[in-house]
């Protein structure tokens, strides 16, 4: 294996189509790029995403010598890249309310199975981050909880179950993204916490460590007590060799969040940052979305190499493990295709969602004959996200009612609220969606506004429970923990009572 070969496994890279475009293939051909990353906008069905996996196998595998990590953010909830015809489960906040580790387990295990199935090898998750900060604008229902014993408890169930199905787990986001007020996709997170205060936060990943975690991923966050230079985790030698590797003992994998993101782009740039990256101890480097910022990446690795700026023997360590973590990988046993999307994962996920269902305060009302459903579009939340989802809460609900509805905006001013109520005068009952209305203060202000009418008002939160520490006592709460097309026939059947919420808070509000 020459130079090029290896260094181009140390980069995973995306593309923006459903097959593979012309630049990406140059690139892999000159540069030997050995690694793909794949979102939403990659995938449109199972059968596609299989052979698009295929396709990409073939070509690292004739360019490079070596298979592909072909990589994915499969968390479930709020960030999942498959297709509806795959199973998509429940997020970690969900799946916490729960209460029971199986469910975990079981949620892991069909996630591992099917991406096994479809071709996919290493999966971004679990998210690790205890979420300490009630407004974190970027992690929220994707952590298990506010607590380390808790975050540990899911987290390693879920880490256990998909490297169970041959999949590499990869936790997130080290050493801890749960207590900030950036969403370090936008921005440059700061956490001044002393270090005696982050040990809630490493616990988690202390724990999948010595459980066998196979991979890590790096944050872009500034956290000074650890990192004396003004410099993020993801590039911090500190943080990621001296804690996470020589402290901590971590042996697997360790791999960049993408290094496109603001946080690195806008103050340190994409290429300079990789680099800085990977002699921080990097490594793989997540360059998600242009092929020709990892070009200008490896260029700059090419130089330190052959000047001396890059330790050539750590380097030379770091290659031939990421070459047998792919060995190890390629043994694992596949997975029939036909369990991708079956009935049974299907209705294994959907009992799932049903059992996260909270009841924060009620008890439920009945809704009458003409309960009138409210809620904002599934706007995107954060860069993270999913995609807009084309269902709509307020009108996939009014379907299973006798109902009516309102879309509302995602901040409804005073001209709207007083719209809303005008529109809903004759309803028997109000049941308001929000959707991180702890960000969306106007969403809060309306709940409060119709919880002065004369009828039962009934509040769902649909991504962050949060929202429902905010809105007037004498409104019933949910939690749902997703704004998706699974979460509206599980809230059906708990309106009409055909089920009861089970579900636990998992943080405080």
């Amino acid at each position: 294996m020459d130079i090029t070969q290896k260094i181009g496994q140390h980069f995973v890279c995306g593309f923006p189509g459903t097959t593979l475009d012309e630049p990406f293939r140059q690139a892999v051909r000159k540069y030997k790029i050995a690694n793909c990353i794949l979102f939403s906008r990659n995938i449109e069905s199972k059968e596609q995403l299989k052979t698009l996996c295929e396709d990409i196998q073939t070509l690292v595998q004739a360019e490079c010598g070596t298979s592909a990590l072909i990589c994915i953010d499969q968390e479930g909830g709020m960030v999942t890249r498959l297709s509806e015809d795959c199973t998509n489960i429940p997020g970690a906040m969900a799946l916490a309310a729960t209460g029971d580790k199986t469910s975990v387990s079981s949620a892991g295990s069909i996630t591992g199975k099917e991406l096994q199935a479809l071709g996919v090898s290493c999966d971004f998750a679990p998210s690790l981050d205890v979420n300490s900060n009630k407004d974190n604008p970027v992690i929220g229902v994707r952590s298990y909880g506010d607590t380390a014993d808790g975050v540990a408890t899911y987290g390693l169930a879920m880490i256990e179950a998909l490297q169970g199905e041959g999949i590499m787990a990869v936790a997130k986001h080290f050493p801890g993204h749960g207590d900030t007020h950036v969403d370090s996709h936008l921005d440059l997170p700061l956490v001044t916490s002393k270090k005696e205060d982050l040990a809630e936060h490493l616990a988690p990943f202390r724990l999948a460590v010595l459980n066998g975690v196979q991979g890590i991923m790096s944050s872009h966050i500034l956290f000074p007590s650890l990192e004396k230079e003004k410099v993020p985790a993801t590039m911090s030698r500190a943080i990621l060799t001296d804690l996470l590797k020589k402290e901590m003992g971590f042996k697997g994998l360790v791999f960049s969040d993408c290094m496109e993101m603001q946080a690195i782009k806008d103050y340190y740039g994409t290429a300079a940052g990789s680099f800085a990256a990977l002699k921080a101890g990097v490594d793989l480097v997540c360059i998600s979305h242009h092929v020709d910022l990892a070009i200008q990446a490896i260029e700059l690795v090419v130089s330190a190499l052959k000047g001396g700026d890059l330790d050539a023997s750590e380097f030379e360590s770091s290659t031939k493990k990421i070459l047998k973590a792919k060995v190890m990988l390629a043994l694992e046993k596949k997975a029939s295709f036909s369990e991708v999307g079956s009935k049974e994962h299907k209705a294994l996920a959907q009992k799932l969602c049903e059992r996260s269902l909270t009841l924060v305060r009620g008890p439920l009302p009945d809704l009458g004959k003409t309960p009138f459903f409210i809620g904002p579009r599934c706007f995107q939340a954060t860069k993270v996200s999913n995609g807009t989802e084309s269902a709509l809460f307020p009108f996939e609900m009014a379907k299973f009612f006798t109902g009516d509805y309102y879309v509302c905006s995602e901040d409804p001013d005073g001209q709207e609220i007083e719209i809303i109520k005008t529109s809903a005068k004759d309803a028997s009952a109000l049941i308001v969606g929000t959707y991180n209305g702890h960000i969306h203060p106007k969403q809060i202000a309306l709940v409060n506004i119709l919880a002065k009418e004369p009828i039962p008002v009934i509040c769902i939160a649909l991504r962050n429970p949060y929202d429902l520490g905010l809105v007037d006592e004498k409104v019933v709460t949910v939690a749902a923990y997703e704004y998706t097309h699974r979460v509206f026939p599980a809230l059906a059947k708990l309106l009409k009572k055909e089920i009861k919420a089970t579900g636990k808070l998992p943080v405080a509000l």
